[in-house]
């Protein structure tokens, strides 16, 4: 849409000049006789800028300007006059005028001052959301607006109002299932409290039992001579978050039951049941119902965390929320990097929004890491992005050997696509195991699972 241009002048000559002029230039123009319309129709109709005259009947020029300035998202103004001196122009300036002209204006005088005015008006603004990104990432609040995210938001108000109901979050991996953990946390009265989080696919069994309950003093060989409270203990009063429940062994998932069920746990080594104040907040990007029916899960235990379930939809069921997040990730990165950028160039956030995203945020906030590395400010341009010409990596993967080495048309089963993938992202990354899970939005421990699973050796 055209700049909309707000002209008040109470010579219909001069008025009607100066409309002329505007929407010769491009812009959608009102004009009024009255410094009282003109600020009626700045509330009513939001332009873009202001024209005010300085002398006018119902309000002058400078009796309206502080009014309009003080609007929500007030318009820019330039202030007229046919008595032009030093002091009224400083005092239009230290009210907020962008600029002030000497009647009769000129017509390149006019353009100029107002194409420099709008441009001007426009970066503020972009600066504005980028700031308003960067607050939102200090505050930890999940970003985007579609309905699929309002949503997930409404399903953790409702779960973060209850002392302790269980939540179980599922989704694929990178979709930022710990993020809506956290503003559970956060939107609960437990949000003064710890929040600890823990990767039930990160530790081998022992481990990770020690860890979650703790152990005494002497419990085994190479623990801590003093013992260990454990993350169960850490998280009183709070949130505890396991994240890949799934990978949890069986044996740890009786005892996790018996620590829902009972309310207590028990150290590794010890004999007496200690009590515990903690909400569970569980992930997963397996289907646990599946594994229940394989017998891979327990099913008490799926039906004990599965009380309020909430599932963090892919970023391509959401791509409307593509800008926000990647504008959210540039403010983010911007002030890391020390550098300033103006926002999308149109053609980069046309392939940012084509993309496929099979990494989900956790790739676009890759993404828009290495943008704002690459670029040196401004707009971030489509060869900044290294996403290609085309909508996503899965055309090229899946097509024929011919055509980009990837999988025969008549094997594309799961499994195969899976293990095909991992091969190719392991020789593109040269074999490095901790590059090649970042790539493939997994961590290291699911990797090492997959590799032994289908025999890759690196």
């Amino acid at each position: 849409m055209s700049p909309h241009v707000l002209i008040a002048d109470d010579d219909p000559g001069v008025l009607a000049g100066l409309e002329l002029v505007c929407r010769a230039a491009g812009y959608t123009t009102t004009g009024v006789g009255t410094g009282a319309e003109a600020l009626r129709l700045a509330r009513e109709e939001r332009p873009d800028l202001c024209l005010l005259d300085l002398n006018m009947p119902e309000g002058t020029g400078l009796e309206v300007l502080p009014e309009v300035v003080a609007l929500e998202g007030a318009p820019s103004v330039v202030m007229m006059t046919g008595e032009a001196d030093v002091q009224t122009a400083v005092e239009a300036m230290r009210q907020g005028a962008a600029d002030f002209l000497e009647k009769p204006v000129r017509r390149q005088v006019l353009e100029g001052v107002l194409t420099r005015v709008l441009r001007n008006r426009a970066v503020v603004r972009e600066r504005d959301q980028l700031r308003g990104a960067v607050s939102r990432l200090m505050s930890g609040a999940i970003v985007g607006s579609s309905a699929l995210v309002r949503q997930v938001l409404d399903l953790v108000q409702r779960v973060a109002s209850t002392p302790r109901t269980t939540v179980l979050i599922s989704g694929e991996s990178g979709v930022g299932k710990e993020l809506v953990a956290r503003e559970v946390h956060q939107q609960s009265a437990r949000r003064g409290e710890p929040f600890v989080a823990v990767n039930c696919a990160a530790l081998s069994e022992s481990l990770l039992e020690a860890e979650l309950f703790g152990y005494e003093p002497g419990a085994f060989t190479g623990g801590s001579p003093k013992g260990h409270m454990g993350l169960i203990a850490a998280a009183e009063g709070g949130s505890l978050f396991l994240d890949e429940i799934g990978e949890l062994a069986v044996p740890l998932q009786a005892k996790l039951l018996r620590v829902l069920q009972e309310r207590t746990f028990r150290r590794v080594g010890g004999n007496r049941d200690l009590p515990m104040d903690v909400r569970v907040i569980a992930s997963t990007n397996r289907d646990l119902s599946q594994m229940v029916e394989a017998g891979e899960f327990r099913e008490d235990l799926f039906y004990r965390l599965n009380v309020m379930s909430i599932r963090v939809p892919a970023l391509r069921e959401r791509a409307e929320d593509i800008p926000e997040l990647a504008t959210h990730f540039l403010a983010t990165f911007a002030e890391e990097f020390g550098k300033e950028f103006s926002g999308f160039a149109s053609a980069a956030m046309t392939r940012l929004q084509a993309h496929d995203w099979p990494g989900n945020v956790r790739e676009l906030r890759n993404t828009i890491e290495r943008s704002a590395l690459l670029g040196p400010g401004g707009a971030v341009l489509p060869e900044h992005l290294g996403l290609g010409e085309h909508a996503g990596p899965r055309a090229s993967f899946l097509g024929s050997d011919a055509a980009g080495g990837g999988l025969p048309l008549g094997d594309r089963s799961l499994k195969k696509v899976e293990e095909a993938l991992i091969r190719r992202v392991l020789e593109e990354n040269a074999g490095n195991r901790s590059r090649s899970a970042r790539v493939l939005g997994i961590n290291r421990t699911t990797l090492y699972n997959k590799l032994r699973a289908y025999e890759i050796e690196t």
